[in-house]
C-alpha cells in the first residue's frame, strides 16, 4: 500500500491544463471523510487525502469527482493528468471557476472538504453574497459542519437576513448539525424569538430530534400554556 501511495505522489507534477481532459491534484482532508468510490453504498474513509479530479471544456468545469488514493488507486479507470497545487491555491481555483461550472454545488463541496484554515473564510462570503441560491445553501450546509464560532454566527445571520425563505430554513437545519452545546441554545432562541413562523417550525422540528432535556422542557412549556 505504501508503495502505491509513493507512486501516486510521484505523478503530481505541474503541467498545463488542457481542454476536455481530466486533471487532478491532492487535497488534505479530515481522516473521517468518507468517499463513495464505486457508487451505491461503497464508502472509503481514513487516508486523510483526496484526489480532486475535474474535466474541463475550455475554462468550464464539466465534471468533478473525488477519489481516495488508498482505497481507489486506479481512479475508476480514468486517465488523470496530475498536477501540484497547494490547498490555498486549490481553494482559489475552485472559487474562480464557480461562475462557469455546470454544477456549482460540487465545487462548494470540494472547497469544504479541504482541511485548511482558509475554508471557513471562503465559505462565509459564498453563503452571504453569492447570487445563486444553490451555492448559498451548499455553503450554509458546510458551514454547519464546522463547529467554530464564526460558522455559527454566519448561520444565524443567514436565518435572519437571507432573502430566500428556503435558504433560511436550510440554515436552521445547518444550525442543528452543530454540536449540541451550540445548536440547542440557538434553536431554542429561534423558536422563542424569530419573526418567521416557518423558521420557528423548522427550529422546533430539529430541536425535537436532539433528545436534549432542554428540548423536552421547551416543548412541554408550549403545550401546557
Amino acid at each position: 500500500m505504501k508503495t502505491t501511495t509513493r507512486l501516486l505522489l510521484a505523478l503530481f507534477v505541474a503541467t498545463p491544463m488542457l481542454a476536455a481532459e481530466w486533471i487532478g491534484w491532492t487535497i488534505p482532508t479530515r481522516s473521517s471523510t468518507r468517499v463513495n468510490y464505486r457508487g451505491n453504498d461503497n464508502y472509503c474513509a481514513g487516508s486523510g487525502r483526496l484526489v480532486l479530479a475535474v474535466r474541463m471544456d475550455g475554462d468550464v468545469v464539466e465534471d468533478l469527482r473525488f477519489f481516495d488514493p488508498v482505497c481507489e488507486p486506479g481512479f475508476d479507470g480514468l486517465a488523470i493528468e496530475m498536477r501540484t497545487m497547494t490547498p490555498e491555491a486549490s481553494i482559489d481555483w475552485l472559487v474562480a471557476h464557480l461562475g462557469t461550472a455546470d454544477d456549482e454545488k460540487e465545487l462548494v463541496t470540494a472547497i469544504a472538504l479541504h482541511e485548511d484554515d482558509k475554508v471557513v473564510p471562503t465559505l462565509i462570503p459564498l453563503a452571504r453574497n453569492n447570487p445563486e441560491r444553490d451555492v448559498r445553501r451548499q455553503a450554509i450546509f458546510w458551514l454547519g459542519q464546522k463547529a467554530g464560532a464564526k460558522a455559527a454566527a454566519e448561520l444565524r445571520r443567514a436565518v435572519d437576513e437571507d432573502p430566500d425563505d428556503e435558504v433560511r430554513q436550510h440554515a436552521v437545519f445547518a444550525i442543528s448539525q452543530l454540536p449540541q452545546d451550540r445548536s440547542v441554545p440557538m434553536l431554542i432562541e429561534l423558536i422563542k424569538t424569530h419573526k418567521s413562523r416557518k423558521v420557528r417550525e423548522r427550529a422546533m422540528f430539529w430541536l425535537a430530534q436532539t433528545d436534549d432535556p432542554r428540548a423536552l422542557d421547551l416543548i412541554e412549556s408550549i403545550l401546557t400554556r
